[in-house]
């Protein structure tokens, strides 16, 4: 751009401008500035005063000139030196689930059922008892005000914790199916598959890893099995670790020591479930090492016939001060937890060791025992297996291996070793 002479209104113009804080730039005739309509409005308003205004005008309009043009000119600078940015930084919400959850250890005589009132609404099912205990599953269910379980799980394909399943996925809305691909041949186990398909579900087949559920402050995995046990339907069970906040569960369902063995990643909890209802199979000095629970609940039947829980458990449990809830002797057990804080509807159990007595008379051969005959005993000719025809395990023998025995001592020197899970 070429100079332009600088007239005398110019110069009047600088000095005023100068007096008022801005500066003139005489090397393009406007006043300091990025705007370019800045500059063109001055350079034609002074121009326009050269060639049309008596003196005192002149005077008078290069005063107003100068004092609109200031402003002008102090707005656009500010403008120029101060951008605002039109983008926005993205905010990222991180949601935590902060109501209570509620783990209803629900009384179903010899067997297992727990369900789950979860902190994001959802509502968890783990198992639900022999046949005869579907009723008191669905009614209690009900009555906590859920038409929906979000999440199902059938630990293993014993009775006696999915003999009710079948009448709760015909009684509710169920949205997932879980368990793992070991089969049996009961019918039980047939009309739980049944079942599943009627209720439109969505099947999982889960083991050692898979993620049920896993949001904000909300874990729910599973930690065994890790292989599939074609011999023992226990070592089966889909164990599942429930996080939530600070607070741990363990449910174990029916693991044995074998598969209690195997889980390697960490299963430290709060609350466990004892594995197979106290028996001495389950809940080795091991396990109970690496899950150090703080509380232990057992479900079992009210003097049933396993000898459920055993001395032998109860004393571990005893020994490591964890608190024992009972189905059996307590009913229903509610724990709940903030995700901070755990609390239990009732007291624990007290440990009282077994009494034992003895009986002497002067005449000992008087205190030859008699050998009960009226009880009938199962025999697995394939596994040479002694057990009580209650026992879990005659559900899984073949037909073509069963016999039976009113004669315990002439079993067992036939060569018949007690079941370890019954004891006969």
């Amino acid at each position: 751009m070429k100079c332009k002479p600088i007239s005398l209104l110019a110069l009047l113009l600088s000095a005023s401008l100068l007096f008022s804080g801005c500066e003139l730039d005489t090397s393009t005739n406007s006043v300091s500035s990025t705007s370019t309509k800045s500059e063109t409005s001055i350079t034609t308003s002074v121009e326009k005063l050269e060639s049309s205004t008596t003196p005192q005008e002149t005077s008078e309009s290069t005063e107003q000139t100068t004092a609109s043009t200031t402003e002008a000119v102090t707005t656009t600078t500010t403008t120029t030196t101060s951008p605002v940015s039109t983008t926005a930084e993205p905010v990222v919400e991180i949601t935590e689930f902060s109501d209570d959850m509620k783990v209803h250890f629900i009384d179903v005589d010899q067997g297992d059922s727990t369900f789950i009132e979860l902190p994001n609404g959802e509502a968890m099912l783990i198992d639900a008892g022999e046949t005869d205990q579907a009723d008191k599953v669905v009614t209690y269910i009900y009555t906590q005000g859920y038409d929906t379980i979000d999440y199902v799980v059938a630990t293993h394909a014993h009775s006696d914790h999915i003999g009710g399943l079948p009448d709760v996925l015909d009684s509710f809305n169920i949205e997932n199916f879980y368990m793992t691909s070991a089969v049996a041949t009961t019918s039980i186990y047939e009309d739980m598959l049944n079942a599943v398909d009627e209720s439109g579900a969505a099947i999982h087949d889960v083991m050692a890893g898979d993620v049920i559920y896993n949001e904000a402050n909300l874990l729910i995995e599973v930690v065994a099995p890790k292989e599939i046990d074609y011999d023992e339907q226990n070592n089966n069970s889909v164990i599942i670790k429930l996080t939530y906040g600070d607070d741990k569960f363990l449910f174990t369902g029916d693991a044995e020591k074998s598969e209690e063995d195997g889980i390697w990643t960490n299963i430290k909890c709060d609350v466990l479930k004892v594995g197979h209802h106290g028996s001495d199979s389950s809940s080795s000095s091991n396990f109970l090492k690496k899950v150090e629970p703080s509380y232990a609940v057992i479900s079992c039947g009210l003097h049933n016939s396993y000898g459920h829980p055993t001395n032998d458990v109860l004393i571990r449990l005893n020994d490591r001060n964890i608190d024992v809830y009972r189905t059996d002797l307590q009913g229903t057990i509610v724990f709940t937890s903030d995700g901070s804080n755990i609390s239990v509807n009732v007291n624990p159990s007290e440990y009282t060791p077994p009494v034992v007595t003895t009986t002497t008379t002067a005449q000992q051969e008087q205190n030859t025992p008699v050998e009960d005959n009226s009880t009938t005993y199962v025999l697995n000719t394939n596994s040479k297996k002694i057990h009580y025809a209650s026992c879990s395990s005659v559900d899984d023998m073949k037909e073509s291996n069963k016999a039976f025995t009113n004669d315990y001592a002439q079993a067992i020197t036939d060569g018949y070793k007690p079941c370890e899970r019954c004891k006969p």
